[in-house]
Parts: structure tokens; C-alpha cells; sequence
């Protein structure tokens, strides 16, 4: 899971809701007046996380879709509100869609937000690509750790190959500087993972 720094929402999804007042999340699919409206939200969300899942760190492809972080039918107030709006893919093994068939209201104050600050504090990576709950954190801190990873399934065996992946491929890069390391890993998504090996 990675920090994502929301910025201002884009001005077409910002006009688009104050003008219109939408009451559901299909009014942006269905809105006559800007036709690729969600698609253009869809982009400057997938902009704002450096083209990689907020929860998962793969990288995105087209059929990514925007998810409420806050599920819209336990938070309809939220549906529209840009900081609680991700990108992420169509898995049903793990991430968004995940935990959304998982999670009740009650557990939100538990589950660690993309938007909050220096998220990628909570987590560690074993050289097997396994997910854990980092060290040194405080027994409320190490709770919320946990959930998160139990909630958006990341230690889904594709993940933790994924990530045992680009491991390897770091430590096959040893004799590279990290800032070239960093290069040569700029599209194989999951940020938090490499600087973590660096």
C-alpha cells in the first residue's frame, strides 16, 4: 500500500458535482453534457498514484476501475468526495473489490487510508515477497497493520510473487546505483517494496 497525496479534483468532476448534485455514482457514467467523464477521473486518479494500485502496488491497466475506499452504500455521503476515491484493478482475490465483499462499517476505523500520510511506515517485505506488519510500531498502529493486510487480502499468493519478483530482480541490480535501480524498476509497479530493499 502506498501514500497517495490527493490533489485538487479534476474541474470537470468538480463542476460536474456542484452543478448536478448527483445522488449516484452511474450519474458520472451516464452524464450527457461530458460523455468521458468518468474516464477522465478515471486518469487523473491512476495520475495521482504514479499509474499503480493505492492498495496493492500493481501496476494499472485499462480495466481499472475507481473505487470508493469508503463503500458508497455504507457512506453515500462519501460517494463524490475525491479523497475517498482510488484506483485499482478487477481482482476478486484481493484489493478493493475484495475487501469490499469483506468489510462492515464498524471496521473502517481500523483500516489504514491510501490518504493518509506515510502509510508505507506500517508494512514490511520478506525476501519471499510476504507482506508483515513492520517493527517498532505501536499496538494500535500494529492492529490497524494487520487489518489492512487481512481486509484487502495482500498476501495473495499472486502478490507475494509479484513482489518476491521484483526483489529478486533488485538484488540481481546490486552492482547499480538505487537511484538506477529505481529507473530500472519504474514500471514494475510496487514503490514501497523497492525502497524498502534499497
Amino acid at each position: 500500500m502506498i501514500s497517495v497525496k490527493k490533489t485538487t479534483p479534476l474541474k470537470d468532476f468538480a463542476d460536474f458535482v456542484r452543478r448536478e448534485n448527483p445522488r449516484k455514482w452511474e450519474d458520472l457514467h451516464h452524464n450527457k453534457k461530458s460523455p468521458n467523464l468518468y474516464r477522465d477521473t478515471k486518469a487523473r486518479l491512476v495520475d495521482e498514484q504514479g499509474g499503480v494500485s493505492a492498495y496493492t502496488e500493481e501496476p494499472l491497466s485499462g480495466d481499472a476501475h475507481i473505487d470508493h475506499f469508503r463503500k458508497r452504500d455504507l457512506f453515500p455521503n462519501l460517494t463524490f468526495d475525491w479523497n475517498n476515491l482510488f484506483v485499482d484493478g478487477m481482482s476478486e482475490s484481493y484489493g478493493a473489490r475484495f475487501k469490499d465483499k469483506n468489510i462492515k462499517k464498524g471496521d473502517y476505523a481500523l483500516l489504514i487510508s491510501p490518504a493518509e500520510k506515510n502509510v508505507e511506515r506500517f508494512f514490511s517485505y520478506m525476501q519471499n515477497g510476504e507482506i508483515v506488519v513492520a517493527e517498532g510500531l505501536s499496538a494500535d498502529d500494529a492492529k490497524r497493520a494487520a487489518f489492512t493486510i487481512k481486509a484487502f487480502n495482500l498476501t495473495d499468493s499472486r502478490l507475494t510473487a509479484r513482489r518476491a519478483s521484483v526483489i529478486k530482480s533488485i538484488y540481481d541490480y546490486s552492482d547499480l546505483s538505487p537511484n538506477d535501480i529505481r529507473a530500472a524498476m519504474q514500471g514494475q509497479g510496487f514503490r514501497s517494496v523497492v525502497e524498502s530493499v534499497l
